[in-house]
């Protein structure tokens, strides 16, 4: 992976939330952080207890708090299978231009159908990633392989979240966030 011109550091992540004075998780920048159009990559186990991961297209928070995720339906069968049996899930955001990683936990993960607005947040999100690759130097070829999206393929997992931490590299990767 090519190097952050400007890469974050968990030390920065700690300070934004504790300048926000949120009370919550997810604090409104997390939420558009992860709502950016940035990597998204998805974990959940199977009923054995075996990793199971995937790619999500998108996400959304909604107004209850619950954190939903578009992925490719046809990409994911076998994570959709597992989340379906309401598996905990990990859903980590990365920005490749500065490394920020956030990765979320969550339980009570169940399937739902993305609305319109959902599915093309998904197509939106995916072209900001392309745009986020082609800056760190992946070509345009790649770019549009990796993130062309069938919105008629879509699919969402909801899940409520319970913890969140930073997942970007360097000293202190892996704190907790807390409210």
């Amino acid at each position: 992976m090519p190097r952050a011109l400007h890469p974050d550091t968990p030390d920065a992540e700690l300070a934004r939330l504790n300048r926000s004075g949120a009370n919550t998780l997810l604090t409104t920048e997390l939420v558009e952080f992860c709502e950016s159009g940035i990597s998204i990559v998805v974990a959940v186990t199977d009923q054995t207890g075996l990793p199971i991961a995937g790619t999500a297209c998108g996400c959304r928070v909604l107004e209850d708090g619950c954190v939903r995720l578009v992925l490719l339906r046809a990409a994911n069968l076998e994570l959709l299978d597992a989340a379906s049996a309401s598996a905990p899930i990990a859903a980590t955001f990365s920005r490749p231009r500065t490394h920020r990683s956030i990765q979320l936990k969550g339980i009570n993960t169940r399937l739902a159908e993305p609305t319109a607005d959902e599915r093309q947040a998904g197509v939106d999100q995916m072209a900001g990633l392309g745009e986020e690759l082609r800056d760190v130097d992946y070509t345009a070829r790649f770019t549009a392989a990796f993130c062309a999206v069938d919105p008629d393929d879509l699919v969402a997992i909801d899940f409520d979240p319970t913890s969140a931490f930073v997942q970007t590299p360097g000293p202190g990767a892996g704190a907790e966030l807390k409210a």
